[in-house]
């Protein structure tokens, strides 16, 4: 049986050595390469393909964006390509795929064809997002993943100045739009870096490199100025959190 496989990488000269590699490889067939998260979505889509060697770290859409953009059956079997640490890779030992560290071994390679092979058409995708979860909870968070109606986007969390509640969704506020995404703001506080963002009223947290100045308000109250300008009203429940945040930031 013929592996058709997808390659996915933002970086030429990484696919170009896995093309060559694979091309050696009898049995196997490259049908596309990729070079972002949202092409590798769209080929999957359109090709199905058996085996998919897919990049962890791509700006925009990374490799974990697209496993949780796809639909579960529609997901072929796993390789992921990354530059992680010894921790991580305990995680892709027991999940449902296989890893490949760069650069590239063609040894190595053969292992994960033949591992991709017996998972083909068998892709647990409940341990899938298991790995990935695994992995992300030891690192904060980078992107924030914003799905609609049309697909998906990224937005760096160096873009976002403040993360707010609105009912069921929270608003991600950049300098120019706000970006709504369906998750408690408890859980967002939890992957976001705490040296960065930081909690200041029970439905907003901020992020503390966006504060342009604070303004004094009554009763151990003030208002968190932003850098587009806007304002919001930082607790005195949380004031003495932000303003030690700040003092860090300053002495750093």
């Amino acid at each position: 049986m013929t592996l058709r496989a997808l390659v996915v990488d933002d970086e030429p000269i990484a696919r170009r050595r896995l093309r060559t590699l694979l091309n050696a490889e009898p049995g196997v067939e490259i049908v596309a390469e990729c070079e972002d998260g949202g092409a590798a979505l769209d080929a999957v889509r359109r090709l199905q393909p058996d085996v998919m060697f897919l990049d962890v770290q791509m700006p925009g859409l990374d490799g974990f964006d697209v496993i949780e953009l796809l639909k579960p059956d529609a997901c072929p079997a796993v390789v992921f390509i990354t530059a992680y640490d010894q921790y991580a890779m305990r995680a892709f030992d027991v999940s449902a795929a296989d890893y490949l560290l760069k650069p590239f071994e063609r040894g190595r390679l053969a292992t994960a064809i033949a591992r991709a092979a017996a998972l083909a058409g068998t892709v647990n995708a409940r341990r899938l997002r298991a790995l990935m979860d695994t992995v992300r909870a030891g690192q904060p968070l980078r992107r924030f993943l914003v799905k609609t109606s049309g697909g998906a986007y990224a937005v760096r969390v160096e873009d976002v100045e403040a993360i707010e509640s609105a009912d069921h969704y929270v608003e991600l506020r950049t300098a120019d739009r706000a970006h709504l995404i369906r998750e408690p703001l408890s859980a967002i506080e939890r992957r976001v870096d705490p040296s960065r963002f930081v909690r200041i009223h029970r439905s907003a947290i901020v992020n503390v490199d966006r504060i342009a100045g604070l303004k004094t308000g009554l009763h151990g109250e003030f208002a968190v100025v932003l850098a587009s300008g806007r304002r919001l009203r930082c607790s005195r429940t949380y004031a003495a959190t932000l303003l030690r945040c700040l003092k860090q930031k300053d002495s750093a």
